[in-house]
């Protein structure tokens, strides 16, 4: 009887399919193309003008996901207050959502930006 039991509990573990791993919302829609903030997926996306070889804007942009700022998730810090430096002390967030590093402004790219690795 325990066998038979141990058995069905077995099949009904071995058929069940495996789950895909969550997704971070803020890079659903990345590269799609927009006209302005709004048409991006998520608020933290921005768009960004494109411009053709002579530096004419275009119509359309592309959704990206600026990279969080290096001071995000720091303590705030007033003249004269202490300073905690223990181990508990938290440490800032990643920049960019897992799979993903920062790439730095400069060459036609406006801002920080999050790009797959």
């Amino acid at each position: 009887m325990h066998a038979l039991l141990a058995a069905l509990l077995l099949l009904a573990a071995a058929t069940r399919p495996a789950q895909k791993p969550s997704r971070d919302p803020r890079t659903e829609g990345l590269g799609r193309t927009c006209q302005k903030n709004a048409d991006c997926k998520h608020h933290s996306q921005r768009c960004i003008s494109q411009s053709d070889a002579n530096g004419k804007q275009l119509t359309s942009g592309l959704c990206v996901l600026p990279c969080a700022s290096f001071e995000a998730g720091t303590q705030k810090l007033s003249p004269g207050a202490p300073v905690d430096v223990t181990r508990k002390a938290k440490k800032p967030p990643p920049r960019c959502p897992p799979k993903y590093e920062c790439r730095s402004a400069g060459s036609g790219v406006p801002l920080d930006m999050c790009v797959k690795q």
